[in-house]
């Protein structure tokens, strides 16, 4: 899988006392300018011309990125996926002292991350059409 990809920090998108759910990816419930239904576009990353990530970037990104250094946690923007419990959850890609891993954190719009909480953005990739 190959996908441009860029990480933020929750300041970096603009949230130094941290930042909901809804406001960095936004929520099912969003809409356009017109009143329309336009889901997960309503978040800072969309804002800012990024893009939310297929889901299948998280485990990609664990089996490809076996230098994580220890300690390092990144939250996959993607929408969330709805686990067996009926909440809404992202992948996250971590270094942790237990070993590396891919797990599934909440990802409710009204959940709190933390300023230095590090998202991995889809970079929009031009078309066959639009490349030079």
């Amino acid at each position: 899988m190959q996908v441009n990809t860029v990480r933020l920090r929750v300041t970096d998108l603009g949230f130094p006392e941290g930042a909901l759910t809804r406001e960095i990816i936004g929520t099912e419930q969003d809409k356009d300018l017109f009143g329309n239904s336009a889901p997960f576009t309503g978040g800072t990353g969309s804002k800012l011309g990024l893009k939310l990530c297929p889901p299948e970037l998280g485990p990609y990104l664990r089996l490809d990125y076996m230098d994580q250094p220890p300690g390092e946690r990144l939250y996959i923007a993607m929408k969330p996926i709805i686990s067996s419990d009926g909440e809404p959850r992202i992948f996250v890609v971590a270094h942790e002292s237990t070993g590396k891993s891919l797990d599934a954190c909440l990802a409710r719009p009204g959940d709190m991350w933390m300023p230095n909480d590090v998202f991995v953005f889809r970079l929009d990739q031009p078309t066959d059409r639009e490349k030079p």
